[in-house]
Parts: C-alpha cells; sequence; structure tokens
C-alpha cells in the first residue's frame, strides 16, 4: 500500500503543478486532496495527524499569496487603492476570458485601467501595472516553492 499512496500522491502533485502553471485548474486544492487520499490508502495512524495539518497550514498560505500577490506587486509599483483592486478584479477577468495565461496580462491591464480612471497619468498607471504583473508572477514562483515543500512534508509521512 506504501507505493499506491505515494502514486496517488504524486499524481496529485502533478496536478498541482499544472495548476499553478495553468491557473484555471486549483492546483494547491489537489495536493491537498492527495494528501488526504494517500493519507487514507496508507492509513491514518501510520501517516499521522501532523503532515495533515502542515499540508493543510500549506494549502491556505499558498491561496493567500495567490491572492494578494499581483495587488501586492502593484503597491510596490505605486498604485493606490483603485490599482490594487484594479491588478485583483483584472487578474480574475482575464483568468477566465483568456485562460490559461489571461491572469497575468489581466493584473496588468486591472491595475493600469484602474489608476487612469482613478485620475493619474497613463506612465504612473503603466508602473502600477508592471509591478501587479511582476507580483502576478512572483505569486506563481512562491506557489510552485510551497508545492515543493509539500511533497517535502509528504512524501517522508508516506514512506
Amino acid at each position: 500500500m506504501i507505493w499506491l499512496a505515494v502514486t496517488v500522491f504524486s499524481l496529485f502533485l502533478l496536478l498541482g503543478i499544472a495548476g499553478v502553471m495553468l491557473p484555471a485548474l486549483p492546483g494547491v486544492p489537489f495536493v491537498l486532496v492527495g494528501a488526504v487520499l494517500a493519507s487514507w490508502i496508507r492509513g491514518f495512524d501510520v501517516v499521522g495527524i501532523t503532515p495533515l495539518v502542515w499540508i493543510l497550514v500549506l494549502a491556505v498560505l499558498a491561496q493567500v499569496v495567490d491572492f494578494v500577490a499581483g495587488a501586492w506587486g502593484a503597491r510596490l509599483g505605486g498604485a493606490g487603492r483603485a490599482g490594487f483592486w484594479g491588478g485583483i478584479v483584472g487578474s480574475l477577468i482575464g483568468l477566465f476570458w483568456f485562460p490559461p495565461l489571461g491572469f497575468l496580462v489581466g493584473a496588468l491591464l486591472g491595475a493600469v485601467v484602474a489608476e487612469v480612471a482613478a485620475g493619474k497619468q497613463l506612465a504612473e498607471a503603466w508602473r502600477a501595472g508592471v509591478g501587479a504583473f511582476i507580483g502576478t508572477i512572483g505569486g506563481v514562483a512562491a506557489k510552485a516553492l510551497i508545492l515543493v515543500a509539500m511533497a517535502i512534508v509528504m512524501l517522508p509521512a508516506l514512506l
């Protein structure tokens, strides 16, 4: 049952990686589900509760990082409240209108449009948009690192 549990978790981890690259897929929640299924296969008494708690904490952290990264980048780029929220809304709209990578362009354009609508000059708004774009890419990188941490926590617990 060890290899079945490791295989199940690994397959869900691969789905998680795909979800980081293609954000239309809920990558991190896939890894969480994979950890629970693998623990069930291996036996909760063998795996223990601690790795599952860490996986849950990491999953929540990844979702929070994903949600705020683009907006935080917009702030660093000089965006005000409008650009902050424009980056978030633009990212969500871009994700649904232009999957799979529309969230990146959406964060950039959302922040720019919101800043211009709030009265900033185009050059200032563009800096905010670039910040949102860079923040969103940083969020993707952070989620990828969190997936690595999830694997480091879970795989030894299954073996």
